[in-house]
């Protein structure tokens, strides 16, 4: 088994896997998470590009008073991201919208809750 987060580290590991009783067998989990699909929707990026999103991160670290510049092109249908946070560092997020791709829900939330 090979796993990865960020694409520059990963981990390397082995399991054996019996095959269980349905629902909980291989083929039926692969097909109801519809695997291929997500491996399938992946983005490659450039280290480069990799550092410089880092770099950005880094300095809105622990930052308040900002509304978020980042894209939201490729985040999944249904993601949840940060908009803007505060002077109160209070974190507000919005949710792409599921039917439609790039439209976004009016619906803001702000630390989990519907203000």
């Amino acid at each position: 088994m090979f796993s990865y987060g960020s694409g520059l580290a990963s981990t390397l590991f082995s399991f054996k896997i019996r095959e269980g009783q349905f629902p909980f067998t291989l083929s039926n989990i692969t097909e109801v998470m519809d695997i291929q699909s997500k491996l399938d929707s992946r983005h490659e990026f450039l280290p480069e590009d990799f550092v410089k999103n880092l770099m950005r991160m880094e300095t809105l670290y622990g930052a308040k008073d900002f509304i978020s510049t980042s894209q939201h092109s490729l985040l999944r249908p249904g993601a949840f991201y940060l908009t803007n946070v505060d002077s109160m560092y209070r974190r507000f997020y919005s949710r792409k919208n599921i039917s439609s791709g790039d439209n976004f829900e009016k619906s803001k939330l702000a630390n989990g809750t519907v203000p």
